[in-house]
């Protein structure tokens, strides 16, 4: 049987490798969602980097 030995701090869901368990971390616990759309990104850079592409039409516009 293999051995699930990356377990996830914050739900506590275990996996059988770091990059599940990272990717898991991005996709279920990410800290940055965009405004505009609601995707979730694991760093403010990636989150910035999504705006740009994303939504051109929205830089420089406040966040309401």
């Amino acid at each position: 049987m293999n051995q699930n030995q990356y377990k996830c701090d914050s739900c506590g869901a275990t996996f059988s490798s770091q990059e599940d368990l990272n990717e898991h971390k991005r996709n279920m616990h990410s800290q940055y969602n965009c405004e505009v759309c609601g995707q979730s990104f694991s760093s403010e850079n990636e989150l910035e980097t999504h705006k740009s592409v994303a939504h051109p039409e929205r830089q420089g516009t406040p966040n309401r």
